[in-house]
Order: structure tokens, then C-alpha cells, then sequence
């Protein structure tokens, strides 16, 4: 399955990588897509930022999304602010907004 770690929005560049690399140690074959630089200084972007997307070709098997949600929940948890442990994570079908769940911490 492929994945996309997309934080396009550039909400979180730490917890994207640490998915991403967690993912890819797993075996799957994992995409991440950066924000555009001059994305910093955009000001017509929202002030809350909406975190990075996990998106699917297709929608994941049962086991598939069991260990996409482990690997989400332990980069969550290891991340240093505790504020942004908290955040949930959506799984999305491509690049519409199709979310088939949200991942947190509490499970």
C-alpha cells in the first residue's frame, strides 16, 4: 500500500517525519510532502493549522489500519510537546477530503 504523509499545511514537520520513517520501517511504501517554502509567509492561510493527512490509494484493510494506527499513536506519543500529542490524525481516501478515521492517542 502506498501511503502520503502530507504536511502541505506544514503543521507538523517532526510528527510527518516520524510517521513517515515509522511506516516505511514497516514496509510500506510511504510518500511525504513537505510544505512550499513561501507556505511561512503565506497570510492567507488559517492560523490554526490543520496538521498533517494520511492518505490512501484505496481504503486500507482492517490489519493495514491497526498498524498504520500503531505507528501514528507511538510517533504521537514520543512527540516533545505535549500539546501536539493530543492532535488526531486523519487517514483520507487520495486527495479529496474523504476521511475514513481519525487516529489519537486514546484510540
Amino acid at each position: 500500500m502506498r501511503i502520503v504523509v502530507d504536511n502541505s499545511s506544514g503543521g507538523d514537520a517532526q510528527l510527518a517525519a516520524s510517521v513517515a520513517s515509522g511506516l516505511g520501517d514497516r514496509g510500506h511504501s510511504v510518500e511525504l510532502l513537505d510544505p512550499e517554502p513561501a507556505s511561512m509567509f503565506d497570510t492567507a492561510v488559517h492560523v490554526v493549522s490543520t496538521g498533517i493527512v494520511l492518505r490512501v490509494d484505496e481504503p486500507p484493510q482492517h490489519a493495514e489500519l491497526e498498524e498504520i494506527s500503531e505507528v501514528v499513536r507511538d510517533a504521537l506519543m514520543r512527540h516533545p510537546s505535549q500539546r501536539r500529542r493530543t492532535r488526531a490524525v486523519p487517514v483520507a481516501v487520495g486527495t479529496g477530503g474523504q476521511v475514513l478515521t481519525w487516529i489519537d492517542v486514546f484510540g
